[in-house]
């Protein structure tokens, strides 16, 4: 019923409203609707109440919590489970660990700060408290476990639609996992498999958005590379607005998957790749070349040129570590 009251009095943008009309809305007394108000304040949310005016919201503290981001999902019958943590050493470490104790496809475990957070070849992940989004998803999808590192792209795609929704800003896809805000790099997805024989027991998707973030929180020559909605755009964003956009779009693009593959997805990452005809350094077992990206095919492989080559590569996993601007 909180959540409701918060709803109503978020809606009129700082307005009064009456406890009247709060009253009517939400289907009880008045002197309920003040025992609410007394809760959403005890919660940290900033409502002031005039006799005769009725109540209006202040200000809130950008927290995450279950109740909110649930209220705000199409989606939420495909959400099993929602653990969030004040802090964590990794969301991915403790998703994994839940995935051993039998925690149910379509778990996710998010995380206020990270101590520990990491991203593709161990490197540390910036986590600070209060103004991003860490979070990662347990799945056991119905696929070999050759696809497994497909669900890295399919995350990437609804992560990129969760951005363009809410920021109003175009989203860029770097292959295989980084998505790109004004030119900068604002997320990134790291997605890690257990299996047993041929079989897929699970799949853990870590993703890290920089939503809030100001250009303190990137130290040293991050600061040149990395970015946030925040920056991008001077406005702040709600973080638990942005995690439920994300997590509609990934129960779509996921179901999207399982149905046709990558096919039904590829037009939604092709229109917003970063990297398509752009020469660029492929850093991957064989040494590091340079060559053009011809964009990605139909398995989640990057389509690969290399200089003086005839023919195109298909590259099943690599870094791009230099690209033209």
């Amino acid at each position: 019923m909180g959540d409701l009251l918060l709803r109503i009095l978020e809606a009129h943008q700082g307005r009064f409203v009456s406890g009247e009309e709060i009253g009517r809305r939400m289907g009880t007394s008045r002197a309920a609707v003040w025992k609410q108000v007394r809760t959403l304040r005890r919660r940290g949310f900033g409502v002031e109440g005039a006799r005769g005016a009725g109540y209006r919201l202040l200000g809130r503290p950008d927290v995450i919590e279950e109740t909110d981001v649930l209220s705000r999902l199409s989606s939420r019958s495909f959400w099993k489970s929602f653990t969030f943590l004040p802090v964590t050493d990794s969301t991915n470490s403790r998703a994994a660990e839940g995935a051993e104790k039998g925690a149910p496809h379509g778990t996710i475990v998010c995380a206020d700060a990270q101590t520990g957070g990491r991203g593709r070849f161990d490197r540390r992940w910036e986590s600070p408290p209060g103004v991003n989004l860490y979070l990662s998803l347990l799945l056991r999808p119905p696929v070999e476990s050759r696809r497994a590192p497909q669900f890295t792209l399919v995350a990437a795609v609804a992560l990129a639609k969760a951005v363009e929704e809410v920021a109003k800003i175009p989203a860029r896809l770097k292959w295989p996992n980084d998505l790109y805000v004004a030119g900068k790099k604002a997320a990134g997805i790291l997605a890690e498999m257990s299996t047993d024989a041929d079989r897929l027991r699970h799949v853990v998707i870590g993703i890290g958005l920089n939503v809030n973030s100001e250009e303190s929180h990137f130290p040293g020559v991050l600061s040149r590379s990395a970015t946030s909605l925040r920056l991008a755009t001077g406005r702040t964003f709600r973080r638990a607005e942005v995690l439920a956009r994300f997590l509609d779009h990934f129960a779509e693009s996921y179901r999207d998957f399982l149905s046709g593959g990558m096919t039904v997805l590829l037009p939604e990452w092709n229109r917003r790749s970063l990297l398509a005809g752009k020469r660029v350094m492929v850093r991957c077992p064989d040494g590091e070349m340079w060559g053009t990206a011809k964009g990605m095919d139909e398995e989640g492989m990057l389509l690969f040129r290399a200089d003086g080559a005839k023919g195109e590569k298909r590259l099943h996993s690599g870094e791009i570590v230099q690209f033209e601007r």
